[in-house]
């Protein structure tokens, strides 16, 4: 075992996070969280994860769920689609009549990207294959600054056989706490003294990922959220939906509120019938 390895074991033995998901193998649990963490914090998800699991134990239960429950249960996540493809997953496996186990198998589901799919076979499975978010490539790249192996090479000649589950959740932890995109602390991360940008501002600096973000009151998340929150409790008609959502202090034209309702409407998150805007009771083929 290398010393990156060493290190990066031994303070997960002794610092590592306690999450719920940490908690079980079960893959279907294991998928609710990882389509839960996408682009979502962790404090977040946790209290959600357990709302969920608690309406929808199994991939059967959920497989099965009137579609409105389970948008009523994601409320407040955001990526309000995510739920959509964790039901057809659910659906999907339950055809299957089992889990998927391997690449393949679970690349075919809905929803499921590489990332995803590698992240439940190391968790459920402890699979040794390599799970790079956006956290662990920043890790590596940082770590082994200048070496011109790419960030796969890395994970895979790195990656300890047989500790797949506790590997990838250390590194996420110490992405996590330490190696941030802004402002890593470096002086507390116990990689410092084998990272090759630690404490080197232009090296933190190369390495991060700029992104021009539309801030969230301008974009159209926030009234899409807004939408399916405010259908949580009862149908609308568009023009009343529209006066609720001003009276959330979100201010959209009426032309481009009716794009956005639209694009939900094709997105299988809402039904217009018979002019009201309703949570879809069943769940569209198509998602």
């Amino acid at each position: 075992m290398d010393t990156f390895q060493h290190i990066v074991l031994e303070w997960y033995a002794r610092h590592g996070r306690k999450l719920p998901w940490r908690e079980t193998k079960d893959p279907y649990k294991i998928l609710v969280s990882e389509m839960m963490l996408q682009q979502t914090q962790v404090d977040r998800v946790i209290p959600k994860y357990h709302m969920f699991l608690a309406r929808f134990p199994t991939v059967q239960a959920l497989a099965s769920a009137p579609t409105s429950d389970v948008l009523k249960l994601w409320s407040g996540l955001g990526y309000n689609r995510r739920a959509l493809y964790l039901q057809t997953c659910a659906q999907e496996i339950v055809a299957l009549r089992h889990f998927p186990d391997d690449v393949d198998g679970l690349r075919i589901l809905p929803g499921i990207g590489p990332y995803t799919g590698a992240a439940v076979l190391s968790f459920a499975f402890n699979a040794d294959i390599p799970v790079i978010d956006v956290n662990i490539e920043l890790l590596y790249k940082r770590i082994f600054y200048g070496n011109k192996e790419t960030v796969e090479a890395l994970a895979v000649k790195h990656l300890p056989l047989g500790r797949s589950r506790d590997w990838h959740n250390a590194l996420m932890d110490l992405g996590s706490l330490f190696c941030t995109s802004k402002n890593p602390k470096c002086s507390l991360c116990p990689l410092e003294k084998v990272c090759s940008s630690a404490d080197n501002e232009k090296r933190i600096q190369e390495t991060r990922k700029k992104k021009n973000v539309i801030p969230f009151r301008q974009s159209d998340r926030i009234v899409r959220g807004t939408i399916l929150k405010l259908l949580t409790a009862k149908p609308y008609s568009i023009s009343d939906l529209h006066v609720a959502v001003k009276n959330e202090g979100i201010e959209r034209t009426a032309e481009h509120f009716q794009r956005i309702v639209s694009q939900l409407e094709s997105d299988g998150l809402i039904e217009v019938r018979q002019k009201m805007v309703r949570l879809p009771s069943q769940l569209k083929k198509e998602i």
